[in-house]
């Protein structure tokens, strides 16, 4: 499982760095890039001089939906996670002691347990000041194990930096659809990786015992009447009871992650098809127009509003430089004016 993360990591690299390197080739993206740029390259307004395209309206939207939405997370967060800090470490000696059984190595430990009502299903929170927050109710001991061991999984892993990561990205990409399904697909794959590290040392027995913990709280969150994880909580389930039905059977039949080469093979895999996809870059092509013009001499000239301008004899436009005249048809001509070209005659 743990490939399936870094092959969904490197998705989100891809995603985020467009870069082009030198050995990069341009491959025609068809017609379908043709009409997107038809599209976004229609000038809708001049405005003091400046021309105003569809990508200018589109850049700016996406930078202002962007700018809310990042600017809402990052104070949702920032609360939640102030909130939670403020709260001193539980003083249950049963907590703690389970805590410890699971980490022995306290140097290494920076993680406090808080039992609150804040909260309706067990989760962590926290990348710097990591927090276990446990519902304030009745739970055995070995419920506590098991709720405790998974979320004390979540933080060893950094999943709660990954899962931020997660979601800054879709707000920066919030117009892309595919980045939705890449991010439900990215918390399944870490639940499914946290249930089997889990379980991984544990009896069939015990595997059951486990998911009926999940179970046991996945029930209590439904008959909520609405779902609520705190801001960048890794919760012990999510309310999509088809991921829950998949994460129960894979621990079910104890599957676990592939053998060591194929832990090895798979980053190998997901750098290759990285590189791969900076290799080639898809743009728009067209042919070369009919009504093309080849001016005199082979040396090139350069064209400018000080040394050529545009005029119309005859309902025919021309284009005067120091080396001559070329006739050219109407587009052309009014392209020639946004360039800067003076008309001098006709219309």
């Amino acid at each position: 499982m743990t490939g399936i993360i870094i092959l969904y990591l490197f998705c989100l690299i891809r995603l985020a760095v467009p870069v082009e390197l030198p050995w990069t080739k341009v491959v025609s993206g068809g017609s379908l890039y043709n009409f997107l740029y038809q599209i976004f390259g229609c000038e809708i307004t001049c405005v003091a001089g400046h021309e105003i395209y569809v990508y200018h309206v589109f850049v700016v939207a996406w930078g202002v939906v962007m700018a809310v939405l990042l600017t809402r997370y990052l104070i949702q967060y920032h609360r939640v996670v102030s909130y939670f800090s403020e709260m001193e470490k539980t003083e249950d000696t049963e907590l703690n002691n389970i805590l410890d059984e699971i980490c022995t190595d306290k140097e290494k430990r920076n993680i406090k347990i808080v039992q609150t009502a804040a909260v309706e299903v067990p989760c962590c929170i926290g990348i710097f000041e990591k927090r276990i927050l446990i519902p304030d109710k009745k739970y055995s001991r070995e419920e506590l194990h098991y709720i405790i061991l998974h979320e004390y999984t979540h933080l060893d892993n950094k999943d709660i930096l990954t899962i931020q990561l997660i979601n800054i990205l879709c707000i920066v990409f919030w117009w892309n659809p595919f980045v939705y399904i890449l991010k439900g697909d990215m918390y399944q794959s870490i639940e499914i990786r946290c249930d089997q590290t889990v379980t991984k040392k544990l009896k069939s027995a015990e595997r059951g015992n486990y998911l009926t913990v999940i179970l046991k709280e996945y029930k209590a969150s439904v008959q909520e009447k609405e779902f609520r994880k705190p801001a960048g909580a890794m919760p012990l389930c999510e309310d999509h009871s088809d991921h829950l039905i998949e994460r129960f059977r894979l621990v079910a039949e104890g599957k676990q992650s592939s053998s060591r080469i194929g832990r090895i093979l798979v980053p190998v895999i997901a750098v290759a098809l990285l590189v791969l996809s900076y290799s080639l870059i898809l743009q728009p092509r067209y042919e070369e127009p009919e009504n093309s013009y080849d001016l005199p001499n082979d040396s090139c000239k350069e064209i400018n509003g000080q040394n050529s301008y545009l005029y119309e004899i005859d309902g025919k436009y021309y284009l005067h430089y120091e080396r001559g005249d070329v006739p050219i048809d109407k587009k052309s001509m009014e392209l020639f004016k946004k360039a800067g070209l003076k008309f001098e005659g006709g219309n």
